[in-house]
């Protein structure tokens, strides 16, 4: 007697390397559509068209697709960072760049770097601490980049950070929560964005608070 397969499973005995793709991209678009905290297991097994017994073999819940998604989407963050910053030696220049980076995501992703970016802030959910290893390795990577940034606090450089963070955050939650950002809303929050390093990071003069450093 023929066994039934699960209603959407492909029936093909799939690699780990592929199905592991399938699950992934099917949580990006379900996550998307529906966000995190109301999509099951379920729902990601219709989206990927694999069966329950592969899911688990590969993740152990909703939430471990979901910070392989966000491992993914800030591992290529952190590559077209470092290109950015090899791009030019000039410090706000090269934080320039690297703002464009986040913005052309959200003009692409926005819906998804909305899901993903809110789960992130919450402490308890297992995004949170990649999170703050990934807010780490940008900050290394603008000290590495450049000798002027290295002598900054970087505490200063952390927050402005998370700064930029919040601005990307507020234009996806004015666009719909991601899904409808306009380019004259990414255009906005570049010229916001690249007003609050400049500000952190080269102004100076009267009733200016000085710079603070590293070894301050």
């Amino acid at each position: 007697m023929a066994t039934r397969k699960r209603k959407g499973a492909s029936g093909v005995q799939l690699g780990e390397d592929v199905a592991r793709s399938m699950i992934i991209a099917g949580g990006a678009r379900v996550f998307a559509a529906r966000g995190i905290r109301d999509t099951s297991v379920e729902d990601l097994l219709e989206a990927s068209k694999v069966s329950r017994r592969t899911f688990y073999r590969l993740f152990s819940s909703k939430d471990d697709v979901a910070l392989a998604l966000y491992k993914f989407g800030t591992g290529a963050l952190v590559e077209n960072w470092k290109r950015a910053l090899a791009s030019s030696s000039d410090p706000i220049e090269q934080f320039a760049k690297c703002i464009d980076v986040h913005l052309n995501n959200a003009a692409m992703l926005g819906r998804l770097i909305f899901v993903l970016g809110g789960e992130a802030t919450r402490q308890e959910s297992p995004l949170h601490e990649h999170r703050m290893k990934i807010h780490d390795r940008l900050v290394e990577l603008l000290q590495v980049a450049s000798p002027q940034m290295a002598k900054i606090d970087p505490l200063l450089v952390r927050t402005t950070l998370f700064a930029l963070e919040a601005i990307t955050r507020q234009v996806l939650t004015e666009g719909d929560e991601g899904r409808k950002v306009s380019p004259a809303a990414i255009e906005r929050a570049r010229r916001v964005m690249v007003r609050v390093v400049s500000a952190s990071f080269a102004g100076s003069g009267k009733g200016v608070t000085e710079l603070p450093l590293a070894d301050d």
